[in-house]
């Protein structure tokens, strides 16, 4: 019996071993099977494309796309700009720009949707306004560009525009003027001799609306010319050889109402 037992035993040791130990072929077969389900779950956790990223990102405000047309401006000029300009409801800002080293030019437009600076359809909104700055040689030059005028030198019938302030008209070739000097500012309301009240009118809403809001303060003088009829409403003014211009602003007061913000 006992040379039975020596024999049985190794080989009932070999077939319990065998049992417990783990099928190797089985498990890669299985570890095979399980790695592309592990890639299909990857995917779906990736971070979205730049392009993906973009089309769901929130509307820039107002003063993030201010700022970043003062950076995309390459210029040499001090760059000036508004701080805030008027929407209708449901609208966004956006802009085309083109600078170089002597001048830059912003066109303000609000659009139906978020719209990137200098994008291909940044021009297919609305215009707001546009803001040219160019630099001159000589300070002397630049002042030839603003039609500065002392009024109450020039004559012409006064007239009260309240606030202390007194305006001159003038008449002549069909057209009425009502202009005014504040500070270093000469102002001036056009309109039709046949509309003479409307040209009063909107001198007395304008000489308002500065009492309570600043002109940017030129070196030396500026010029404003609002239109009654929103035809050419024109904002320049001089800062030693260079000269901002504010224009394509079809309402007068919104014309003032972006020039006062100017920073």
């Amino acid at each position: 019996m006992k040379p039975l037992m020596r024999i049985f035993i190794p080989i009932f040791t070999a077939i319990l071993l065998s049992a417990c130990s783990p099928n190797s072929e089985a498990e890669k077969a299985t570890k095979d099977s399980k790695e592309p389900t592990a890639e299909v779950e990857a995917d779906f956790n990736q971070e979205p494309t730049s392009t993906e990223s973009n089309q769901t990102n929130p509307a820039m405000t107002q003063a993030e796309v201010i700022e970043s047309i003062r950076t995309d401006l390459k210029t040499n000029v001090t760059k000036l700009l508004p701080s805030e300009l008027p929407l209708q409801n449901d609208k966004y800002l956006t802009a085309t720009t083109t600078s170089d080293e002597s001048h830059y030019e912003v066109v303000f437009y609000e659009s139906n949707e978020p719209t990137a600076i200098n994008h291909e359809t940044s021009a297919d909104g609305q215009i707001i306004a546009r803001l040219h700055a160019q630099k001159y040689e000589s300070k002397q030059e630049a002042v030839e560009q603003i039609a500065f005028e002392n009024f109450s030198e020039l004559g012409g019938q006064p007239i009260d525009l309240g606030y202390g302030i007194t305006g001159y008209q003038d008449a002549g070739a069909g057209s009425m003027w009502t202009s005014w000097n504040e500070g270093r500012w000469a102002i001036a309301a056009h309109t039709r001799t046949t509309d003479g009240e409307k040209g009063e009118e909107l001198a007395k809403e304008a000489t308002k609306f500065l009492e309570t809001h600043t002109l940017p303060i030129p070196k030396p003088n500026g010029f404003a010319h609002i239109d009654v009829y929103q035809l050419d409403n024109r904002i320049a003014w001089q800062n030693e050889n260079i000269v901002y211009m504010i224009d394509e602003v079809k309402d007068p007061m919104i014309a003032l109402e972006i020039a006062t913000s100017i920073e």
